[in-house]
């Protein structure tokens, strides 16, 4: 080999290096700038889902992965396009997030996250599933979880809608997708809402098809004479929500049947058959509504009264009258010789015998003068016996004739003998007409007294109340109410019973003994007040039945009150702090509770999240709060002062307990929360009682019954007040927890109730209404049902109609106005007895001022009993 060529070898070898040398050097750059295989993953995992990079079109696969080739991984959130595209005939994609940069995707998988709707429609039926026609729908009000609110009425009610289904949401272990659920607030038909505000959820995820349940209710309508309760009428005028009044008539049976009428309140009037005043009546469940008709015949015997109390309010201001009436007139046949007939000028008065005046001499003073009786005045038989005045001698009555035209009495008139009447002297028969006694001279004539007037009055005042009275007792009996009402319960005790547990003061509570285990006390459920949208969330495993509810709330704070009122529980034992948020919420708490006629008592939560108490300068500044703005309030007038159970306070010394509650228990009853009878001990005389909160003890294999004894005695002992509790079961696993008490469908809390109840308790503390984290709760839930509303109802005596338990009865807080058809006629009856009274109270006014001084009262009275 030349020389030549033994260079150049080497120096291709060189200029081959120097050319190869860029491309390694492009080959062991970043790999974010190399080209490569984009992978993704759609969250939630569906098929069909559209995404575009670099001009290049992938779809996802059945699992919702997609591939693609890119030509680096530099900038790919803007060169990545996800349309917004339909991936079936009912179901849409948007795009929502990527986790993280998908720059990253050279070395993992880039999740994408994508909102869905869905197109979804709905049907409505009845209870027992015959559909309704949408026609008959007004509006309807859907809203979702996240609060959106969809309100549909007219032609949007038939058609199908897009909403939205699911979105995603960043976890620890990357995206996740949240499936969205809807409830329906309202559905309204003729003017009422027809269904349970949010008691009926859908989640479109699971159900495109919706079917809505509407409250329509069988209802049959009939009608009876108020006082002699036969038929009457000949139909009803029902006046709807709306405003839309119908004419409904009776069948060949006297009623009249509404098969598919909506749940709300009516008003409803008997048409023909007399006088009917409409009233109203709320319709929610299937019943009958009997009306009550004023006929021809109650008008006639209610004219015949007021006549008869008119005759007899006349004929009180007229004795005569009444004289006349009950008294004939005897002939002048049959009068005797020697009487003749005075009669008052211008009057109308009786024939009445006038003899002249006896002849009177010195009586003794303890002899009655012998008096015969004055010819045809229908006096006694007997002799009249008289006290003798001072100076008199005679043992004898003295004859007093009867005044003109003031009638005779059966009864004899004692009347004093005048000084200087001759002894053993009896009155002759006057020969001739003597004059008539003076007005002054009435008490020794036989005139009436005033005091005499007043009494006849009075007796003719009450025959006619009772004439009255007896008209229209029938009344409230004939007047029969839209649907019967439950009877009031005496809680937890016989029906008969009183009730023992009225506000009292503390010297007579301690002093008075421990009641039976059969004495009724207050029932109360521990009620939370915390609940937002999102505490659903967790460690939850059922729901109540109204939905995922916010303790905000009002309409759920009222169906709580109102379902919890069904079943016999007396008030609630609100767990509350001071925070702005609690403090609004026991605020509209208290509200409700005092419309509704419940008692409201607190549970102070002075543990915070993480069980340790709060500080004790925190406590005493909320109770003190807490004291200034419901000490006075009547909702948690439960016992004397308002109940208070402060949790955690089993954590600090007497001395500390006292120094914080000393001045609130001036204002409230401030009870503690041990959990054995050593800290009840140690806490004597500085909390007025306790409230054992124990929710997790099993009372069917565990003899709880004997600690409940045990810790009851030791509360009493120093004079305490007692509540024990009562649970259904308890699970707290969700929460961290390893203790589970099984319900047993119920026999958990029948046990439980019966221990407590042999503690001689002085409230009933049902733990819980709501707790739904510890799964104690009653409440009505998803996957109780009313279970064990209903076994608490039982235990306490007390019948519910279970159709009632989760009604929301009405949608605003007026109450119902207007008067009862009996209240309307008692009103009519008073109104017409108006005139005659004011009548008699003017001729007794006119009479009285036409009266001289001397005829009115000027001549002395005599006292028989004082002679």
């Amino acid at each position: 080999m030349t020389p030549l060529r033994r260079l150049l070898v080497p120096l291709a070898v060189v200029v081959a290096l120097l050319t190869l040398t860029p491309v390694a050097a492009a080959a062991d750059g970043p790999a974010s700038k190399r080209p490569g295989v984009l992978r993704m993953q759609t969250v939630p995992p569906l098929a069909g889902v559209q995404v575009t990079v670099d001009g290049t079109t992938v779809r996802s696969d059945s699992h919702g992965r997609i591939a693609v080739r890119v030509r680096n991984f530099l900038g790919l959130e803007d060169r990545i396009k996800v349309a917004a595209a339909a991936v079936s005939p009912d179901r849409r994609v948007v795009f929502d997030r990527f986790r993280g940069s998908p720059d990253a995707g050279v070395r993992r998988v880039v999740e994408v996250g994508l909102r869905t709707v869905r197109r979804v429609s709905w049907s409505f039926v009845e209870r027992l599933g015959t559909p309704v026609p949408v026609e008959r729908i007004t509006t309807m009000r859907l809203r979702s979880s996240t609060g959106e609110i969809h309100q549909l009425s007219g032609a949007d009610l038939s058609r199908p809608r897009w909403v939205a289904e699911s979105r995603t949401q960043q976890g620890p272990l990357g995206l996740a997708s949240k499936q969205l659920y809807y409830v329906v607030d309202s559905v309204v038909v003729d003017g009422t809402s027809v269904v349970n505000r949010a008691a009926q959820r859908f989640v479109p995820w699971d159900r495109q098809e919706w079917v809505i349940e509407l409250l329509f209710f069988k209802v049959t309508f009939s009608a009876t004479d108020m006082i002699f309760s036969r038929q009457a009428g000949d139909g009803v005028v029902l006046t709807r929500a709306d405003g839309r009044v119908e004419r409904l008539g009776f069948a060949a049976d006297g009623t009249v049947l509404v098969p598919d009428l909506p749940r709300g309140t009516y008003e409803v009037k008997v048409a023909g058959g007399g006088v009917s005043f409409g009233r109203p009546v709320s319709i929610s469940r299937d019943q009958q509504v009997v009306l009550s008709v004023i006929s021809p015949l109650d008008l006639s015997l209610v004219v015949l009264g007021v006549l008869a109390v008119a005759l007899g309010l006349i004929l009180v201001g007229r004795p005569h009258l009444f004289r006349l009436l009950v008294r004939p007139r005897r002939p002048s046949w049959l009068r005797p010789p020697g009487s003749r007939r005075t009669t008052a000028p211008g009057a109308d008065a009786p024939e009445q015998p006038v003899p002249a005046p006896p002849a009177l001499g010195p009586a003794s003073p303890d002899k009655p003068v012998p008096v015969p009786p004055a010819p045809g005045a229908g006096a006694s038989d007997q002799p009249v016996p008289v006290p003798a005045v001072s100076g008199s001698t005679s043992d004898k009555p003295v004859p007093v004739p009867p005044a003109p035209g003031a009638g005779a009495s059966d009864q004899p008139v004692p009347v004093p003998a005048v000084s200087g009447s001759a002894p053993d002297q009896q009155a002759s028969a006057p020969t001739a007409p003597a004059a008539r006694p003076p007005v002054a001279e009435g008490v020794a004539a036989g005139a009436p007294t005033g005091a005499a007037r007043r009494t006849d009055g009075r007796r003719g005042a009450a025959v006619a109340v009772a004439a009255l009275l007896t008209l229209l007792a029938p009344l409230p009996v004939a007047d029969r109410p839209a649907s019967a009402g439950t009877p009031a319960r005496a809680p937890a005790g016989p029906p008969d019973t009183a009730l023992p547990w009225a506000a009292v003061p503390p010297s007579v509570a301690a002093a008075a003994p421990a009641p039976s285990a059969s004495a009724p006390v207050p029932v109360l459920a521990y009620y939370y007040i915390w609940f937002n949208p999102t505490s659903w969330n967790r460690a939850k495993t059922d729901y109540p039945l109204l939905g995922r509810y916010s303790s905000d709330d009002t309409e759920i704070l009222r169906r709580h009150v109102r379902m919890a009122k069904a079943a016999g529980i007396d008030g609630f034992l609100v767990s509350w702090k001071q925070t702005p948020q609690l403090d609004a919420r026991l605020a509209a708490l208290v509200d409700v509770a005092r419309r509704e006629n419940f008692k409201l008592g607190i549970v102070y939560q002075g543990l915070d999240f993480a069980r340790d108490p709060l500080p004790l300068a925190t406590v005493r500044a909320d109770l003190g709060h807490f004291a200034d703005r419901y000490a006075t309030e009547p909702v948690f007038d439960i016992f004397d002062r308002p109940v208070v159970v402060w949790t955690g306070s089993e954590k600090f010394t007497a001395e500390q307990i006292d120094d914080t509650v000393g001045d609130a228990r001036r204002r409230l009853l401030v009870l503690g929360n041990a959990k054995n009878v050593d800290t009840v001990a140690d806490t004597r005389g500085v909390l007025d009682g306790q409230a054992y909160y124990w929710s997790s003890g099993d009372p069917v294999e565990e003899k709880t019954d004997r600690k409940l004894a045990a810790m009851s005695e030791a509360v009493k002992r120093t004079g305490g007040l007692w509540i024990a509790p009562v649970a259904p079961g308890f699970d707290a696993r969700m929460i961290g927890g390893r203790r589970d008490v099984d319900r047993r469908d119920g026999d958990t809390l029948r046990a439980s109730f019966a221990a407590a109840r042999r503690s001689a308790p002085d409230a009933l503390g049902v733990i819980s209404w709501n707790e739904f984290s510890e799964n104690t709760h009653i409440e009505p839930s998803e996957r109780h049902g009313e279970t064990y509303l209903g076994v608490l109802a039982d235990l306490l005596g007390r019948a519910v109609d279970h159709d009632v338990l989760l009604e929301s009865h009405a949608t605003t807080d007026e109450k119902p106005w207007g008067l009862p058809a009996w209240a309307a006629l008692l009103s009519t009856v008073a109104v017409a007895a108006v005139p005659p009274l004011w009548l008699v109270y003017r001729r007794r006014r006119a009479r009285s001022a036409v009266t001289p001084p001397t005829q009115r009262g000027a001549a002395p009275q005599v006292d028989p009993v004082d002679l």
